[in-house]
């Protein structure tokens, strides 16, 4: 986890943990792909353009298959929004990316697989939020969320906006205020509580029993 001020938050502690109970059990398949987008990120980032990624999903949880699709969260310096939101399915940037991207898995691989880039942080809007200690930035909040519980890649990109939001504790507290109303809507959704019985069965599948006590505490965190 990359902000520490968040470190403690019950509800991030809790996703943690499980987090870390099913990456003790990767599979070749998100170890190998995790090595993608890093090899991706390393390839397309210059001076000029900044990317990196946050992962979410299966690969996340170090249990993708090689059917899964895998979920992106993808930041960079968007030209065509300056300070602005940046919107993932209306983006060209975003677009040109995706589709290096898959150029790059049909040359590594000889096909591609499934990607889903889920949300788009620009990070000149971020960096305007937090030299101007915005508040009400949803920017702000979403990179907050992303960074406390998804797989990052390419973090040397990100550390300095990490750094510069840990040492301004009324941001912080702004940010940490709205966790659990993320963590919330994420929870209840139907297809979380889906995700996390496939992971349980895919470990199953693969002749590791899930401890009780385990399956306590994914049962517990559900009903949060």
């Amino acid at each position: 986890m990359a902000i520490p001020k968040f470190r403690n938050h019950p509800i991030i502690k809790e996703f943690n943990g499980l987090k870390k109970f099913f990456r003790s059990h990767e599979t070749s398949t998100s170890k190998k792909r995790v090595y993608d987008f890093n090899k991706f990120a390393e390839l397309i980032t210059t001076n000029e353009q900044e990317v990196a990624f946050d992962i979410l999903g299966s690969v996340n949880f170090g249990q993708a298959k090689e059917n899964s699709d895998t979920d992106l969260v993808i930041y960079l310096n968007c030209s065509e929004h300056d300070t602005g939101e940046c919107d993932p399915g209306n983006c060209p940037n975003v677009h040109k990316f995706r589709t290096m991207l898959h150029e790059n898995l049909k040359n590594e691989y000889g096909q591609s697989y499934s990607i889903e880039i889920v949300d788009c942080i620009n990070l000149n809007q971020l960096d305007h939020a937090l030299k101007n200690r915005d508040l009400d930035s949803m920017s702000l909040i979403r990179f907050g969320f992303y960074r406390s519980i998804c797989r990052g890649i390419n973090r040397k990109v990100l550390r300095k906006y990490e750094a510069k939001l840990s040492m301004d504790d009324e941001l912080c507290q702004m940010i940490e205020a709205s966790l659990a109303d993320c963590f919330l809507g994420f929870i209840h959704s139907s297809q979380h509580t889906y995700s996390f019985k496939k992971y349980v069965d895919r470990l199953e599948e693969d002749g590791f029993k899930v401890p009780l006590s385990m399956a306590q505490k994914i049962n517990s965190y559900l009903r949060v």
